[in-house]
């Protein structure tokens, strides 16, 4: 009798043992909606990280495209010949009396910019008002070749479309919408096409989604890209 007695106890304190080791429901209900939090911060945090990541990099790349083309100017790179542009009697082939391949460098490298559609360009600047006048007010000529009588194109950048361009002078409120920036070799002399800087031409770059801004500062005379904090 003590026996039986004994294992009930026993029986009873192992099962009482093994509910309190047990979770219940509502405790694995709780310890689920945390875990559900902590992945959906960190999700968010991931998330933010790499928007900011790629926001600064198309800031990055507007600067470069910029300083590239100020780069390329004062360097008077040549490009190749196509169609004897400063008609010298060579070409891209060579010619007679020629050498090898021949290079012309531009009468500009420019940057144009189209706020509305988010798009930015680089070209040589080939076909200006009295073509090939080393000094004269640069002009973009359409997407195309200077084979078919356009400009260059060097580089196209299309902007995420939650992106914004807003190019101004000191007027905000007052934006331009399409124009762009010429450096002349060798000195990269700035001249602006549908742009005007008093003193500063500026471009800033938001991101509308995350409200993030950036923005680019040229000067009138001095032609050098500096970052700068938005307002």
């Amino acid at each position: 009798m003590k026996t039986k007695l004994f294992k009930k106890v026993i029986k009873f304190k192992y099962l009482k043992n093994k509910q309190k080791k047990a979770f219940t429901l509502v405790e694995l209900i709780i310890v689920m909606a945390i875990l559900v939090v902590v992945f959906g911060i960190a999700l968010g945090s991931v998330n933010q990280s790499q928007s900011l990541q790629i926001f600064n990099n198309n800031f990055d790349k507007i600067m470069s495209m910029i300083g590239t083309m100020r780069s390329q100017a004062i360097t008077g790179k040549g490009q190749l010949d196509y169609v004897d542009f400063d008609n010298d009697g060579c070409n891209e082939s060579g010619g007679d009396n020629c050498g090898g391949p021949d290079f012309v460098i531009p009468a500009h490298y420019g940057v144009y910019f189209d706020a509305t559609n988010g798009k930015i360009i680089t070209f040589a600047d080939m076909n200006v008002p009295k073509s090939g006048a080393i000094g004269k007010v640069g002009k973009f000529d359409e997407i195309g070749s200077y084979k078919t009588g356009k400009d260059l194109v060097l580089e196209t950048r299309s902007l995420p479309e939650n992106y914004q361009l807003t190019i101004f002078d000191n007027d905000e409120n007052a934006p331009f919408t399409k124009g762009g920036i010429f450096f002349t070799p060798n000195y990269a002399d700035i001249s602006f096409e549908n742009f005007t800087a008093s003193p500063f031409l500026n471009i800033k770059l938001i991101d509308t989604k995350a409200n993030r801004c950036r923005m680019i500062t040229i000067h009138k005379l001095a032609g050098i890209p500096e970052v700068k904090f938005c307002n």
